[in-house]
């Protein structure tokens, strides 16, 4: 029945946090979710995934970058013939292993080239940020690929070392106070300056799990699909989830079809 499911839910919670906590002296907070085999967070349905891809012409190959346990993967993974991930974490390369994905060493994937590459909340969580990004660039330009990129927003970035968390050495010098100031300064400053052409943006919920006090923790993602420029726009148009159509106003901002603007902010536009 529904009561007995949410004991069993209770219960999983409250002993999975339990045996945690003697894992702590041993393990980060990484390994101890991919040991009890938790630390599933939600983006996006696949649904919205498949929609994120329509422009992309060729969808061969598939690399999650820093893919956790793959479930986020996994929605993405039937749409590509072949899908690769990275992952720093022993515990959970295991784990996409056992799904049956092919993980490549963190030196290994800048030296292939891919139909399509996701960088889904790992931005805020490595040292060298902008590092990934043009890597990225560098191995989808040859295919004139696309990069699906989700990142928690306001910007706080930090890399877990251990048992400890630790400032990034050098992150991404977003600037602006609100989400929209930062999604629209992400997108217009720092991907676009590398080659990139954004497709879609749209704001959505990132779940991941929580602790004793919470079940899971909600944060707020910024969520975009770009391509390396040169491929010609669909309808010239950028949309995001719903439907709505969008496209680019003055530099810094994203308005609608009618001109209203959508993303900007002060500090955000040039003059």
């Amino acid at each position: 029945s529904g009561i007995n499911a949410e004991y069993v839910s209770y219960f999983k919670h409250v002993s999975d946090n339990f045996f945690s906590l003697f894992l702590v002296p041993f393990h980060g907070s990484t390994s101890r979710n991919a040991i009890l085999n938790r630390g599933v967070m939600f983006v996006a349905s696949s649904k919205l995934f498949k929609t994120m891809l329509q422009p992309c012409p060729h969808r061969d190959s598939l690399l999650d970058i820093g893919a956790g346990s793959g479930n986020v993967t996994e929605k993405l993974a039937d749409n590509f013939n072949r899908v690769y991930a990275t992952e720093t974490c022993p515990q959970m390369v295991t784990r996409l292993q056992n799904r049956g994905y092919t993980v490549l060493g963190i030196e290994e994937w800048v030296h292939r080239s891919y139909s399509v590459i996701s960088c889904l909340n790992v931005l805020d969580r490595c040292h060298r940020p902008m590092d990934i990004l043009q890597s990225m660039y560098k191995c989808l330009k040859d295919r004139g690929g696309m990069a699906i990129i989700a990142l928690v927003l306001p910007y706080n970035g930090s890399v877990e070392e251990g048992q400890d968390w630790v400032a990034q050495e050098s992150p991404l010098p977003i600037r602006g106070i609100s989400f929209e100031q930062q999604l629209s300064y992400f997108c217009h400053y720092i991907l676009e300056p590398m080659g990139f052409e954004l497709t879609y943006v749209t704001k959505v919920p990132y779940l991941c799990t929580g602790d004793l006090h919470n079940k899971y923790y909600s944060l707020s993602d910024g969520l975009v699909a770009v391509r390396v420029r040169g491929e010609e726009k669909v309808g010239g148009e950028l949309v995001r989830d719903g439907g709505e159509q969008f496209v680019e106003g003055r530099e810094g901002e994203l308005v609608n079809g009618d001109g209203e603007e959508l993303v900007s902010g002060d500090g955000i536009k040039s003059s």
